[in-house]
């Protein structure tokens, strides 16, 4: 009944995400951004690794490039996440029914249930890539086979390729070599050899496109820069990164820890010890890791989404720690509760547009297109970010559209550039010919405008 449960949800939430799309007249940002990026196969793309475009890449060659091939891309991924927590959780904890209660717990972290369910890609990959990661791990301690090492490997170099937070794991994978000894069984035998091999195969092009001279891995540093820094500037060293660390682990599991602490009150749950195996001394090298990389670097601004993929395993790891009094209705109230959330998520994009509430996916560009198709439509197409011309190439898929943000766009696309561009802001277009303007554009109904294309040296696309 567990299994029959964890796939009706996973096939219930593919079905959601992917109708959803219905109700917008807008990509969502990273969707806008793979309508973009999958334009092309590249060995990497801005600050992002390949493998996330490449899927959809392939995915749009089936399906073509529409708003559901992103929204189902990303359904199936959020499916493959519920089935393979449930996959790990039944080897980990070995009750069904307890097993379940990670799948259902998911529905009580804000940041699963709502960013990966409505927009997060890369993210998304990372979490599924992560647990499988957990998955080989526990398989390599019973089995350590040549088939196992090689799946070890795959599963790494897909990791690392999903996205660049992978090399979280892998740190904390290596510090606990030093509390562990089945960890050290599994690293330190002759056939992870072929592991390394495989991880070599799937990294190095990649690797030597961002350590190429282009500059590719100056662009990443600088758009980690941005991301962590702390705008005011008032952060405070140690401090500053473990307050902020805190608290976003906090907001991630509030509504996990409020429930369980109303249940241990109500004398419903009781803690249990935990065993202090290879999954619970990894858990505690992963916090770990993060502590002690966040107050190095001294980052300020660390978002609940970083996180997620990195702490996700360790539902199972709680509810391993938890005993409940009466495991069934627990399971059928989370069972209830998540079906609740997912009808919540569907009628919420509808309920916006009913009610009034501005949502940039409630604005489609059809206005922009239609003045770019009809006055400019044997130029070339310069949009100011990748949402702008994620969401112009949707509307004209056979139409190659560039961005302006695109600081990995190759050089040999900008030769000979013949087109105009789109400028967001009035004061961009000083010293450019103006020839065209939209007033009351999308959700902040500013007035954009249409100016002659110049490359210039602040470009981050012009090298």
């Amino acid at each position: 009944m567990s299994l029959h449960r964890v796939n009706l949800l996973s096939l219930l939430s593919f079905f959601a995400i992917t109708g959803i799309t219905f109700f917008k007249a807008a990509l969502e940002l990273e969707d806008a951004e793979q309508a973009y990026y999958s334009q092309w196969l590249r060995w990497g793309y801005d600050d992002q690794p390949p493998l996330y475009t490449w899927l959809q890449y392939g995915v749009n060659q089936v399906f073509g490039s529409h708003k559901v091939s992103f929204s189902m891309f990303r359904g199936l991924i959020f499916a493959s996440i519920l089935f393979l927590l449930w996959q790990f959780a039944r080897k980990m904890i070995k009750d069904g029914k307890k097993a379940e209660l990670a799948i259902m717990g998911l529905v009580l972290v804000p940041v699963f249930i709502d960013f990966t369910f409505r927009r997060l890609s890369h993210t998304s990959l990372l979490c599924a890539s992560i647990i499988a990661s957990y998955l080989i791990v526990q398989r390599l301690i019973y089995q350590k086979t040549w088939g196992n090492y090689v799946l070890f490997g795959l599963v790494v170099g897909f990791g690392a390729m999903s996205k660049y937070n992978y090399v979280f794991f892998m740190a904390a994978l290596g510090l606990t070599l030093f509390f562990d000894a089945s960890i050290r069984r599994i690293i330190f035998n002759k056939k992870m050899v072929v592991t390394l091999l495989v991880v070599a195969v799937l990294l190095i092009p990649h690797w030597y496109w961002l350590f190429s001279p282009e500059g590719f891995l100056t662009e990443l540093r600088e758009s980690i820069r941005l991301k962590t820094e702390n705008q005011s500037g008032n952060g405070i060293f140690v401090i500053g990164p473990l307050f902020s660390l805190l608290l976003n682990l906090i907001g991630m599991i509030a509504p996990l820890v409020v429930v369980i602490s109303w249940a241990f009150v109500q004398r419903k749950v009781r803690f249990e010890r935990l065993k202090p195996d290879w999954f619970a001394k990894l858990a505690m090298a992963q916090i770990t890791v993060l502590v002690l990389f966040f107050v190095v670097m001294d980052v300020q601004k660390i978002e609940e989404r970083w996180l997620l993929p990195l702490v996700l395993p360790f539902m199972v790891l709680l509810v391993r720690s938890v005993g409940f009094k009466s495991i069934r209705k627990w399971s059928t109230y989370g069972f209830v509760l998540f079906l609740t959330v997912i009808g919540l998520q569907i009628l919420r994009t509808p309920a916006e547009k009913v009610l009034g509430i501005r949502s940039s996916v409630h604005f489609g560009f059809e206005p922009l297109y239609d003045v770019l198709q009809k006055d400019y439509g044997e130029k070339k197409w310069m949009l100011p970010d990748v949402t702008y011309a994620g969401n112009i190439r949707l509307l004209d898929p056979q139409r190659e559209v560039f961005a302006k943000d695109d600081f990995s766009l190759p050089k040999s696309k900008l030769v000979n550039f013949d087109g105009v561009e789109v400028v967001l802001e009035k004061e961009l277009v000083k010293d450019k010919r103006v020839l065209d303007s939209i007033p009351d554009f999308g959700k902040e109904r500013n007035t954009i405008f249409i100016v002659a294309f110049e490359g210039d040296k602040d470009s981050p696309s012009i090298k």
